[in-house]
């Protein structure tokens, strides 16, 4: 049984098809029939360049379209004459909301006051804590220590 399926071609987690007649029983990537367009699918929106006179020739002869070829030929087909045609765009997700930092928002504020048009930055706070100091009385069990609490008794 003859196929109508894509081939993929194009480098590793690049892909792009052509659009092949084929024996059913060849591999997806073998021997061919006939090649009768290609397909770009990472291109925005995606490219379908079909000969649909072709592909129509060979359905009529008793070849099968595999499920994305049909697809593909109903997009080529209504796009026109054997013209590049390009597949709609999944729609686009909206930008995700972006949070304003405490010092985005004191700049903003005060480039609102000036009236010059040079705001002045707040300034930078070392936020880091500081190393404890050693201490300065002595520690207790010390000899130091030891030795004065027995002048004292």
């Amino acid at each position: 049984m003859v196929r109508i399926r894509l081939m993929r071609v194009g480098k590793r987690k690049q892909p792009s098809y052509r659009v092949v007649v084929a024996d059913s029983r060849s591999p997806r990537d073998g021997r061919i029939i006939e090649a009768i367009g290609h397909y770009h699918p990472r291109q925005e929106p995606s490219l379908v360049v079909l000969d649909t006179d072709r592909a129509q020739y060979w359905i009529d002869r008793g070849a099968q379209p595999s499920n994305q070829v049909r697809k593909l030929i109903s997009i080529a087909s209504s796009q026109g004459d054997g013209a590049p045609a390009e597949t709609p765009a999944a729609p686009k997700k909206a930008p995700s909301k972006v949070k304003a930092t405490p010092a985005a928002s004191v700049a903003e504020e005060s480039l609102e006051d000036d009236e010059s048009g040079a705001a002045e930055l707040p300034e930078a706070v070392d936020q880091a804590s500081a190393a404890p100091e050693a201490p300065t009385g002595e520690v207790p069990g010390s000899e130091t220590a030891e030795a004065d609490g027995k002048d004292k008794a």
